[in-house]
């Protein structure tokens, strides 16, 4: 039976990703005080995210977004969420993942989070490591094994 190692980093970054998906969506009904103001950083190249190809050539690897007063048509889903914001007077309409945000900062309150994801091709690469490594321990231990002491044809000294 192999036994699994806890990941006690994704189980934070999941929780956390909650904690953003439960305050947009609050968001969205309206629930939280205007005074709010939500910065959040996300990954332009992180699949799923959708932007203006505008946009993503002035931010090719990452951009702040800014969601305080005025946003439009926001819906968070369960993996993603979609808003309108305005660029330059232009509307433009987003949609990020939760996976591809970085920081999510709220100055109002002084709360600030900086999340860190693996990419599921990384993680995939670390446990074929580990699996090679245990493999390669196992071998070790089998042929440790194999190994026969001479101390038991050794003569003891006090007979």
């Amino acid at each position: 039976m192999q036994k699994n190692f806890i990941d006690y980093g994704e189980r934070i970054n999941n929780a956390l990703l909650r904690v953003i998906k439960d305050i947009l969506s609050d968001l969205s009904k309206a629930k939280i005080s205007p005074n709010h103001c939500f910065y959040i950083t996300f990954d332009t190249t992180h699949p799923g995210v959708v932007i203006s190809s505008k946009l993503k050539r002035e931010y090719p690897k990452e951009i702040t977004v800014v969601i305080q007063n005025q946003f439009w048509d926001l819906e968070v889903k369960n993996d993603s969420f979609d808003v309108t914001l305005s660029f330059n007077r232009k509307k433009e309409m987003l949609t990020i993942p939760f996976e591809a945000i970085n920081k999510f900062n709220d100055p109002f309150v002084k709360f600030s989070l900086q999340l860190e994801f693996r990419s599921k091709k990384t993680s995939k690469i670390k446990k074929t490591k580990n699996n090679e490594a245990k493999k390669t321990i196992n071998k070790k231990q089998n042929q440790s094994d194999k190994v026969i002491k001479l101390d038991k044809f050794r003569k003891n000294k006090n007979e």
